[in-house]
């Protein structure tokens, strides 16, 4: 019984993490004109200057960053399933707080900059 809950809630909160990624993701490619002054990252301001201005390079690295992040997850829970939940749903609860940080900070400063 508690193995069928654990492996439910270890998939939410792969769910979480990967629906966080994409509505992140989304919203980088929606601010793309004015992504450069809005990025906070400084990795991410390395990689959209790398691309002389574009989000591309850095909308693929978030996008394997992601990949990896879940890939490790599931990989961890064949190895250590104990430590895999733990990190799954410590990672899920940050991607939580970057959504909130994204939906009242970032997206609110930049629609009143309109």
């Amino acid at each position: 019984m508690f193995k069928h809950i654990y492996k439910k809630l270890l998939h939410i909160c792969c769910a979480i993490v990967v629906t966080v990624s994409a509505i992140d993701t989304y919203w980088l490619s929606k601010a793309r004109a004015y992504i450069q002054e809005v990025e906070q990252n400084p990795l991410g301001q390395y990689l959209i200057s790398l691309d002389g201005g574009d989000v591309s390079l850095f909308i693929l690295c978030k996008f394997l960053g992601t990949y990896v992040a879940v890939a490790t997850i599931y990989y961890m829970n064949r190895t250590r399933p104990n430590r895999a939940l733990f990190v799954a749903a410590s990672l899920a609860i940050a991607q939580l707080f970057l959504l909130a940080y994204l939906y009242y900070g970032l997206a609110l400063s930049i629609a009143s900059s309109k």
